[in-house]
């Protein structure tokens, strides 16, 4: 008796270990899939897919352009192509981005509104970043050579040349220009799109939707750093309103947005907008100018936030008009 009972005691041993090597087999695949989400997540961060799918949809809107700019008679293919050059412009864009947070790491670090981005936070090591943005961009220019052509991958470089480098690498934190310097990247995906088309550099109308851009973006940008001008002061970023001061910024503002109306009003009569859509593009500028005015008048880092989240609706309502216009023309 005493020897099976010296068994049963033995099995039920050997029981026990197997259970906890199968609870620590569990726990560890269960804490490698939560690296695993947190890794894929913090790449995620880093490419920032709310700003790529608005820049993309400017892809969409150069080649409903420059569609509308061949009058109808585009050759066998475009659909496919522009797909095509989309698909590179997402990816350039999430290249930019995610070199855009290698290159500002030390800065984010001191931010509060970025501190919690994944380099800072150790999430994604800054060499990490960097690669995964030159590799994510090799592919935008792989993909824009194979399916499109020169023009286009030539729009998608200097897109991301002048984003990642030129802005953020050179002139971000060392002059309040920055802006202006780097605000024709928001315009080039535009370009790419309307290259694909009609496999030229130049079309009028994708050229003037790319202005448009230009235009918003000093507007949409220094609304933001009116907002956080405290935070870009101690991290030692030269933005404008640091520079010049919050008034005087918020001056500046408002004639962006006047610019930027006058360049809508451009669009929608150089391209031929029907009266409705004229009337719908004029509209729009209505709540923006308003609320830029309103920032001039009184520059509270609230109604600077109420501009900054008031401008990226805007310019996707008149990318949606242009896309229809040129389709329905």
């Amino acid at each position: 008796m005493m020897t099976v009972t010296g068994f049963g005691d033995g099995a039920t041993g050997v029981d026990d270990a197997a259970e906890v090597a199968v609870g620590k087999a569990a726990g560890g695949a269960a804490l490698q899939a939560r690296d695993l989400w947190s890794r894929l997540v913090a790449y995620a961060e880093a490419v920032k897919f709310r700003l790529v799918v608005l820049l993309s949809l400017g892809a969409v809107v150069g080649g409903a352009a420059g569609f509308a700019s061949l009058g109808g008679t585009a050759p066998p293919g475009v659909g496919l192509r522009l797909a095509w050059a989309t698909v590179a412009v997402a990816l350039g864009c999430m290249g930019a981005n995610a070199i855009t947070g290698y290159i500002d790491r030390d800065m984010d670090a001191v931010m509060e509104r970025t501190r919690h981005r994944p380099v800072p936070t150790g999430r994604l090591r800054p060499a990490e970043s960097l690669i995964f943005g030159l590799v994510l961009v090799a592919a935008a220019c792989l993909v824009a050579a194979v399916h499109t052509n020169r023009w286009a991958v030539a729009w998608l470089l200097f897109g991301v040349v002048d984003s990642a480098v030129i802005y953020n690498g050179l002139t971000k934190p060392r002059t309040p220009w920055n802006v202006i310097l780097g605000s024709p990247a928001g315009g080039t995906p535009v370009m790419v799109g309307a290259a694909a088309v009609t496999g030229a550099a130049f079309s009028l109308v994708p050229f003037i939707v790319a202005a448009l851009v230009v235009a918003w973006t000093p507007l949409h940008i220094w609304s933001l750093a009116i907002r956080h001008v405290a935070d870009y002061r101690r991290a030692g970023v030269p933005m404008l309103p640091v520079v010049v001061g919050v008034p005087k910024a918020a001056r500046c503002v408002g004639w962006a947005s006047l610019g930027l109306c006058a360049t809508a009003a451009l669009l929608a009569f150089v391209g031929g907008f029907s009266p409705c859509a004229v009337v719908l593009t004029l509209a729009l500028q209505v709540p923006v100018v308003a609320q830029a005015l309103a920032v001039m008048r009184s520059p509270t880092p609230e109604r600077a936030w109420v501009l900054f989240k008031l401008s990226s609706p805007y310019l996707a309502a008149v990318f949606l008009i242009t896309i229809w216009q040129s389709l329905a023309g």
